[in-house]
């Protein structure tokens, strides 16, 4: 395998809403972006646990042999290094500052296009990686779709990867007040909390050129990236955790709902097209995504990974649709890691359901691979997916279960997989858990794995799982 381009990664924190917040930031020579934690639930009933993470400052440090660079007027020439963005230190008086002021989303993505230049011209890198929390998201999105097309140039051309956490790419809304509560927030503006609105949202995305045509909020997509970049080279770490979210006393996680990280909205947390992780974990604090193992994980991998991983389920024939609708779990695990990658279940508001009732494949995940890292020498990664499909019956005015009260799935099966990497050539081997304990039959890139004939009996019989490999830089 021929060895891996690092570049610059720059650090765009989220919204820090009152001035104490504010402060709490700037006092921090790395905007939160070196916070650990020693918190994880496991488990069904997510039951607490003692687990150290260091942070991913200090793990893409030990990991990747990157540094820090926590100010940037002292530049370095080194690409295997890591910016803050301290955008918010013009909004804080602690500096001495007689006049403090709030920069608006357009401002803050035009001074984070001004860094991206000086590291370039510094580093002599030709691009750089972008790691956005929650409102920092939207920054990177704004330069993207806005700033760059403004200055007449692309995105492309500056930026290789964008990975986000828990940013609320289709905005922030609650599940009380009717939209009241967005009405006043986007109206009153505190804090430039409006640019978590529609029509803000439209305003900071929109290029001069386009900015004549009228907002029209039942047209515009704000998880949209439309030409500005390549989805495939986006990634975005959804949140499944709501009731860990402690900001504002709780208060924050009862008005957003359950279906949430505690802030943002599980169907608002992506760009379309972009390859997504689903992590029971919430928007901050001790259970948060950005100082969590399984974000960490899908992030290394996404901006360093060898090896791209998709996979789909094809052949799907369900019957009764007309009377019962299906939900498909999916579960990811890496060998050697102690958290699953990616978890979509009933229970955490994330199962695959629309995508069931379509004759296309349905996609699955995306899994990127650094076999260096494999925990065996020959450079063999491997990985387990669980599948398990549930069915309810429509009755009357509610939706239950028909005949699986206790919740057990109409199929469910481990797929275990091993993916060798030699001379950027790919070697495959599975096996289904019912059928054999590891993976032993020879699998060729692009082939069909068929279900288990009791997985077939179920969700059709020519059901199976396609997997595509792919080199990925």
């Amino acid at each position: 395998m021929q060895s891996k381009e690092y570049l610059p990664i720059i650090y765009v924190r989220g919204y820090a809403g009152s001035d104490k917040d504010v402060d709490e930031t700037v006092n921090d020579p790395f905007y939160g972006f070196n916070s650990g934690s020693t918190h994880i639930r496991v488990g069904e009933k997510g039951t607490p646990e003692k687990f150290f993470f260091e942070s991913p400052l200090l793990r893409l440090m030990a990991d990747h042999g990157y540094r820090p660079v926590f100010d940037n007027k002292q530049l370095s020439s080194e690409s295997k290094t890591i910016w803050i963005y301290r955008f918010y230190d013009i909004t804080s008086p602690s500096f001495g500052s007689d006049n403090p002021i709030r920069q608006e989303m357009e401002e803050i993505a035009e001074g984070l296009r001004d860094l991206i230049n000086r590291i370039k011209q510094q580093t002599g890198a030709p691009k750089i990686y972008l790691i956005a929390h929650s409102m920092g998201g939207l920054v990177c999105r704004s330069l993207m779709q806005k700033i760059y097309p403004d200055h007449a140039e692309k995105a492309e051309d500056h930026i290789d990867k964008l990975f986000t956490y828990g940013t609320p790419h289709g905005g922030i809304h609650f599940q009380v007040g009717g939209e009241l509560i967005e009405g006043i927030r986007d109206t009153v503006r505190w804090n430039n909390s409006d640019d978590f609105g529609a029509q803000r949202m439209y305003e900071y995305f929109t290029p001069k050129l386009q900015e004549a045509r009228t907002f029209n909020a039942k047209t515009f997509d704000s998880q949209s990236l439309g030409n500005a970049f390549s989805p495939d080279r986006v990634f975005c770490i959804i949140g499944t955790n709501a009731r860990d979210y402690e900001n504002a006393g709780g208060l924050a996680q009862k008005a957003v709902g359950q279906q949430s990280d505690g802030l943002v909205q599980i169907d608002k947390a992506y760009v379309r097209g972009a390859h997504r992780a689903y992590i029971h974990r919430t928007h901050g604090g001790r259970y948060g995504m950005v100082n969590s193992e399984e974000a960490y994980q899908n992030l290394q991998r996404f901006l360093f990974g060898d090896i791209k991983v998709k996979l789909s389920l094809s052949d799907v024939e369900l019957s009764d649709r007309h009377n019962t609708f299906y939900q498909m779990e999916v579960w990811v695990s890496l060998r050697g890691l102690p958290t699953p990658i990616h978890e979509q279940a009933i229970d955490r508001y994330c199962p695959i359901t629309v995508e069931l009732t379509r004759d296309k494949p349905v996609p699955l995940f995306t899994a990127f691979l650094i076999p260096r890292y494999a925990v065996n020498t020959d450079n063999t990664c491997r990985y387990a997916i669980r599948l398990a499909l549930h069915s309810f019956t429509k009755k009357e005015r509610d939706w239950l279960f028909d005949s699986h009260i206790d919740q057990l799935p109409l199929w469910s099966d481990y797929l275990i997989v091993d993916v060798t990497a030699d001379n950027c050539t790919y070697k495959a081997k599975y096996g289904w858990n019912s059928e054999q304990l590891a993976p032993n039959i020879d699998l060729n890139v692009g082939d069909n794995i068929l279900l288990p004939q009791r997985g077939r009996d179920v969700i059709g019989t020519k059901a199976s799982v396609k997997l595509e490999i792919s080199q990925w830089q």
